[in-house]
């Protein structure tokens, strides 16, 4: 949470009225609160891997792996970039890297079949 601080402090609260304070002790309950769709663990790499999973309904338009990608780069410039910030901040302590990847599901589940074995090789 101290290597999370600065990046949790910055995202902005829904449920709080415009102009009030918001005590730091919330910053850090919400911090804790926080999860990943999964992880993935590269020991011989020392590659920590965050997986986002993203389910979109348009899967028959082509751009439908491009437009859930960046759903979920928002959501972790919004809700997990403090996580993965103090992830990275102990990782480095042992040498490891912090490294998000985006599996995106469509209907019936139809997937990007190229995105797919990329973030599997992963």
């Amino acid at each position: 949470m101290e290597a999370a601080r600065e990046e949790e402090m910055k995202t902005p609260w829904k449920d709080v009225n415009e102009g009030l304070p918001v005590p730091k002790e919330q910053y850090q309950e919400r911090f804790w609160l926080r999860r990943l769709d999964g992880i993935g663990l590269d020991t011989a790499t020392k590659a920590f891997l965050a997986i986002e999973f993203k389910r979109t309904q348009d899967a028959a338009r082509s751009n439908y792996v491009e437009r859930a990608t960046a759903v979920a780069q928002e959501q972790h410039n919004l809700q997990h970039k403090s996580l993965l910030t103090g992830l990275q901040a102990v990782g480095q302590v042992k040498g490891w890297k912090v490294q998000q990847i985006v599996f995106v599901g469509g209907t019936c589940g139809f997937i990007h079949v190229e995105s797919f074995d990329r973030n599997m090789k992963a």
